[in-house]
């Protein structure tokens, strides 16, 4: 007699856990995320700012799988790569450091080494950024170098 109380009330809460359980991972499906997006269209090589950006909201789970920039001072004073669309999400790769040194362009070239200083005009190889290592090639000799982008634009090698 007991266990025939028992089971109506075993069956109404048996009937509810999944209700609960569904409504826990509807509501985890609706949360809200906000991410920076363009205002406005960026094109290649812009370099951007925070007029040309605003926040918008996006359901977490539609980006939560995508490597997305998250927050707006993380792409402020980056260039854009490709070119990005009003209210959509950045990629990560869609952004880079401002490139300093364009490739063909005639750079500067400072070897340092045991107080030696060297100075010559190359020709640069690859482009790049503040920081990285890029080749340039001497036009007189033909020789490659590896030298690291300066602020003001020039290539700093040294020796060992």
């Amino acid at each position: 007699m007991i266990a025939s109380k028992r089971l109506p009330k075993l069956a109404l809460l048996l009937c509810c856990v999944p209700l609960v359980i569904t409504s826990a991972s509807a509501a985890s499906r609706r949360e809200v995320v906000k991410l920076p997006v363009p205002a406005m269209m960026i094109y290649p090589g812009d370099k951007i700012e925070e007029g040309m950006l605003r926040e918008h909201g996006f359901f977490k789970k539609s980006v939560a799988q995508l490597s997305i920039v998250n927050r707006m001072q993380d792409v402020v004073g980056l260039e854009a790569r490709r070119t990005l669309f009003p209210g959509k999400p950045i990629p990560k790769n869609a952004v880079q450091d401002p490139v300093v040194v364009k490739r063909g362009s005639s750079v500067l070239l400072v070897f340092k080494e045991e107080g030696l200083e060297i100075r010559a005009i190359v020709e640069a190889q690859e482009s790049g950024a503040i920081g990285a290592n890029i080749r340039a090639r001497n036009p007189d000799t033909g020789l490659s170098v590896l030298g690291k982008v300066q602020e003001d634009g020039s290539l700093l090698a040294e020796g060992e």
